[in-house]
């Protein structure tokens, strides 16, 4: 009997010791797999800000094009006011294909915010962002259109990443004051350079 027992409860033990290690081998990976990365925060934000859930279709391509009139450097030819006339709509549907139009929102308001990774040739690199808000007419026109920051020149993971930060915190507080004295992600304003909604571009501090 005591035989017995014994191997009962050396089969009993094995078993307990292979629950556990079963137990440990499904849990750890399991918890790796639930610990976001910020690569996983910054591809989920994109579903969830995407512009296709407001714009779908040729809208987006629309609404791009018509926000780049606003952002991109005009043509030579061009003067601030007639920047959106007929004639200089190719020059900007042609220049649109370069900007990437990252996170974007639309409050109860029905204000839209938004934020691009746009061109910029500089020594520093090539790419920065910019975030802002505006409304819209039911042709997709912009009203109301202001730029509230741009970035400095940054690696597009940065931009990616950080411009998710300024993002949110334009969205939740029409702003990104908190972050005015970080000179190494905001570039404008800064004192000497602040956006005029009249003139639709950045203008310096008389």
């Amino acid at each position: 009997m005591k035989l017995q027992a014994s191997i009962l409860l050396a089969l009993a033990l094995t078993a307990c010791e292979a629950t556990e290690e079963r137990s440990a081998n499904t849990s750890q990976p399991e918890a790796i797999r639930t610990t976001p990365t910020r690569t996983d925060i910054v591809a989920d934000a994109r579903k969830r800000h995407a512009v296709e859930r407001h714009f779908p279709g040729d809208q987006k391509d629309t609404l791009l094009a018509n926000m780049v009139t606003f952002i991109y450097k005009r043509p030579t030819t061009a003067i601030n006011r007639d920047r959106t006339d007929p004639e200089f709509r190719a020059y900007y549907v042609k220049h649109a294909g370069s900007f990437d139009h990252v996170y974007h929102h639309m409050s109860a308001d029905s204000t839209h915010w938004f934020y691009l990774i746009r061109p910029s040739r500089s020594v520093e690199g090539d790419k920065r962002g910019v975030g802002g808000r505006f409304r819209t007419n039911d042709k997709l026109a912009m009203l109301d259109f202001e730029e509230i920051f741009n970035t400095r020149i940054l690696t597009e993971a940065e931009l990616l990443d950080r411009g998710l930060v300024l993002f949110e915190e334009m969205v939740a507080t029409g702003n990104v004051d908190a972050f005015l004295q970080d000179k190494d992600l905001i570039e404008w304003p800064d004192g000497r350079l602040f956006y005029s909604k009249e003139k639709r571009e950045w203008r310096y501090v008389d």
